[in-house]
């Protein structure tokens, strides 16, 4: 008698904690495509506060690119293929044939690396430019790196040669000067054929 009733406590702690998960993991994700046209159809709708709004935009996302891309007369067959609920980064590269994508990663720049492995794994000629990322974190906490406040306008030295230091978090950097000006940039992810990965350059003081 006092194993059940312990088989039931744990039952009741593992629905508790089900619907505590539940209850705060709300950052969905949808990406919708349409069946053998995914890299002409494709459409990711992130960081909503219900799966029906992120199906939704996917959708409709799907119909718009098909359209666009002359063959908007399969539009209707635009369906949500995954969906997902994790905090984290997320991207989507596509092939001749078709596209790989995933979500949960802890950078943008992770997320496209792992799902460019992924799609040269399946499909050729994977795209290494303007990949999508996304990230979701509507709902979770999310740890915040304290930074010297940058400021608005071009503060730096007017010399002829700039000497600076900088400290990003993947694409976003503070770029610091020697009179103390502090900048925010914004670089793009490069792709190395070297070592087959994306990577964030410095940026140019």
């Amino acid at each position: 008698m006092m194993e059940k009733r312990h088989l039931k406590a744990d039952r009741l702690l593992a629905c508790l904690v089900l619907m505590v998960f539940s209850s705060i993991a709300n950052a969905f994700t949808a990406i919708a495509i349409i069946d053998k046209q995914a890299s002409q159809s494709w459409s990711r709708a992130s960081n909503y506060t219900s799966q029906k709004e992120a199906d939704n935009d996917a959708l409709e996302g799907c119909r718009v690119e098909a359209r666009k891309n002359g063959i908007g007369n399969l539009a209707k067959q635009c369906k949500v293929i995954t969906r997902a609920t994790v905090p984290g980064h997320g991207a989507l590269v596509c092939g001749t044939e078709g596209c790989a994508w995933g979500t949960g990663y802890n950078s943008a720049q992770e997320a496209v690396d792992a799902v460019y492995g992924l799609c040269s794994k399946s499909y050729a000629k994977c795209q290494d430019k303007n990949i999508g990322t996304w990230e979701d974190s509507a709902g979770f906490s999310k740890k915040v790196t304290a930074l010297k406040a940058p400021v608005a306008a071009d503060c730096r030295p007017r010399t002829n040669q700039l000497q600076c230091t900088s400290s990003c978090t993947n694409g976003s950097c503070v770029v610091e000067y020697e009179n103390g000006c502090h900048m925010r940039v914004q670089v793009q992810a490069q792709f190395n054929p070297i070592n087959n990965s994306w990577q964030y350059p410095a940026p140019p003081c």
